[in-house]
């Protein structure tokens, strides 16, 4: 590393708003770097969260969360055009099931009224035809059609291909322990690796952003992690959706969801633990919090079970003693910005996020200009088993990125009579909703072993003592 440089702005943080930050600057004819703790991008709360782009209507007004969602919301067709990466938009529904659920679903539809979000509310009827899986209890529901859902990972690496592409310094496995402060000033970021002096410092570290702060003399802001524990399961006749399926949400969360993924999984959760402020890495998941996502889930789709789980995983959402966004910029040090306690919905209000942050960033650099050659990496939705047998060159260039061995040894484990199992061979987990391009894999393989005259029903998804989930049905 060289200490001589001095870049424009330093990014602390490589999730999503950190890196939706640096992609965003390199826009601009800067020098920017983005420094993250962890070997890849990705690692933290981005990695363990349900994937929802909220519709932007229930947060509280006034809020910084309550202002950003619904811009966001909207700002993700921009970046899904941008980067080439998938965002559906099959709406959401929060149901209710007893006269004082209607009577939260008339609030939540003033709300979005009030912040023009289209929402509407919807007959028993209505639900049902909409949902033929959902508990026939229900009475009604409040519909939100821009309710969207995205591969929050695979967001993410292109944010950051994109914005390393177009001149962003990645300064990976850097953990920043303190700064170097004088004149009002951040003069140097001390990382595990060396030190990384920037003009403009700033702070998108997730569950150390309060950590972070303090090194900067903002120590007022405590941020303590509330752990998510999810199962993400296989698509079957029995519990698929084709919205979000909300419960009337709590103080504390939005409740526990039941979400068709982006690649087509169906994942339930999540659980809300309030942990201590050292136990930010616990990633853990427990039979008593993976019971809780089974039993509620199972009281909006009484269908569900577990026979095909693709994985269990947590994550930790960054929870400040604000409970709200801390988006600010500061008289000293006059050159340090906090975008930090990004709870839910963060990462709904990530592009927005990255818009306020770049208004700050120009309060104190004056006007930025456009660069005229930004170039973009857009991911290419390809047949990619048929292009990898075709092409075992690109094949092999791909199985990094898959996590996934190449198709063509999945073609000569066929060959050599590997046929139902094979599914339980290739097919790995991630600890974490991080299944972008694997769970792609994973889906291509059933659509194979389906072309080649396997039923579903023969295909060994999982191993019966794999102990991928340990809750009782």
């Amino acid at each position: 590393m060289s200490e001589n440089k001095v870049f424009d702005v330093a990014v602390i943080g490589g999730g999503i708003v950190g890196t939706g930050i640096a992609y965003e600057l390199s826009k601009y004819k800067l020098s920017v770097a983005l420094i993250e703790k962890s070997v890849q991008v990705t690692q933290g709360a981005t990695k363990g969260n349900s994937g929802i782009i909220h519709a932007g209507y229930d947060d509280p007004e006034g809020s910084l969360r309550g202002e950003l969602a619904a811009k966001g919301n909207k700002r993700y067709d921009d970046w899904s055009r941008e980067l080439g990466v998938g965002l559906k938009r099959p709406g959401s529904l929060v149901l209710a099931f007893d006269e004082s659920g209607i009577e939260y679903l008339n609030k939540l539809k003033k709300l979005g009224d009030e912040r023009g979000v289209p929402v509407e509310i919807i007959s028993k009827e209505e639900v049902i035809a909409a949902e033929p899986n959902i508990n026939s209890e229900v009475i009604g529901a409040l519909r939100a059609p821009t309710a969207g859902i995205i591969c929050p990972m695979r967001f993410v690496n292109f944010l950051f291909k994109n914005g390393v592409k177009n001149g962003v310094t990645p300064f990976m496995d850097h953990e920043v322990t303190g700064f170097e402060l004088s004149d009002d000033k951040i003069q140097k970021i001390i990382t595990s690796q060396g030190n990384i002096s920037a003009k403009i410092v700033i702070n998108a570290a997730g569950a150390f952003g309060d950590t972070v702060s303090s090194f900067a003399g903002i120590d007022k802001y405590e941020i303590h992690p509330r752990k998510g524990e999810y199962i993400l399961l296989e698509p079957h006749p029995d519990y698929n959706v084709n919205h979000v399926i909300f419960p009337t949400p709590t103080k504390e969360s939005k409740g526990i969801l039941v979400v068709p993924t982006e690649t087509g999984d169906i994942l339930i959760g999540p659980t809300s633990e309030n942990l201590h402020k050292n136990s930010s890495d616990d990633l853990t998941t427990s039979n008593l919090g993976l019971q809780e996502v089974f039993n509620k889930t199972r009281q909006l789709v009484p269908g569900l079970h577990t026979g095909l789980t693709v994985k269990t995983y947590a994550g930790n959402r960054a929870q400040p003693n604000t409970n709200d966004f801390i988006i600010e910029k500061y008289n000293t040090p006059d050159n340090f910005i906090n975008a930090i306690g990004i709870r839910s919905p963060g990462l709904t209000a990530a592009p927005a996020i990255a818009d306020m942050v770049i208004e700050m960033v120009e309060e104190i650099t004056g006007a930025l200009e456009l660069k005229e050659n930004f170039e973009t990496i857009k991911f290419e939705s390809i047949d990619q088993s048929k292009k990898a047998l075709s092409n075992i060159e690109w094949a092999d260039s791909l199985t990094p990125n898959l996590d996934s061995p190449s198709m063509p040894l999945m073609e000569k484990a066929w060959d050599f009579g590997v046929k139902k199992e094979l599914y339980n061979y290739f097919c790995f987990s991630d600890r974490g909703l991080g299944v972008d391009l694997g769970a792609t894999f994973q889906n291509e393989m059933i659509k194979i072993l389906l072309e080649r005259g396997l039923n579903y029903n023969e295909i060994l998804f999982r191993l019966k003592d794999s102990q991928q989930v340990t809750v009782k049905e």
